[in-house]
């Protein structure tokens, strides 16, 4: 969780959300799966977490825990990686969110004809 006391110019803000800059991103997370089959075996499920566009923290399948960035990242992942149910979750990730999205779009992929539209102009 992030504190008042974590933003720059917050000034010790207690309700963050009542801090709005625009432009600004305050906190995101971006899950994604990287694969070159649709054999489970070939896919990594990745969780990225930003703050103000810097990953602070991810959890990669591959790795099998949560590995931190910056001072901020490596706390939360040495509080995540010590739960065993956050981590069996995550690691669950790559069958109940991957694999059948993964099948699809590689099955999409694999069908495509290969023709494609080109305009010349001189």
């Amino acid at each position: 969780m992030v504190s008042a006391s974590d933003v720059p110019g917050c000034g010790g803000v207690a309700d963050l959300s009542s801090v709005l800059v625009p432009g600004a991103f305050m906190e995101y997370t971006v899950a994604r799966c990287v694969f070159n089959s649709s054999e489970l075996k070939d896919i990594e499920f990745i969780l990225s977490l930003y703050y103000n566009k810097l990953e602070y923290a991810r959890f990669s399948s591959s790795v099998g825990k949560y590995v931190g960035y910056t001072e901020f990242g490596v706390k939360n992942a040495e509080r995540w990686n010590s739960d065993p149910s956050e981590i069996t979750t995550r690691k669950n990730e790559k069958e109940r969110y991957c694999l059948n999205n993964v099948g699809n779009d590689y099955y999409k992929a694999l069908t495509k004809s290969g023709e494609c539209l080109c305009l010349i102009s001189s």
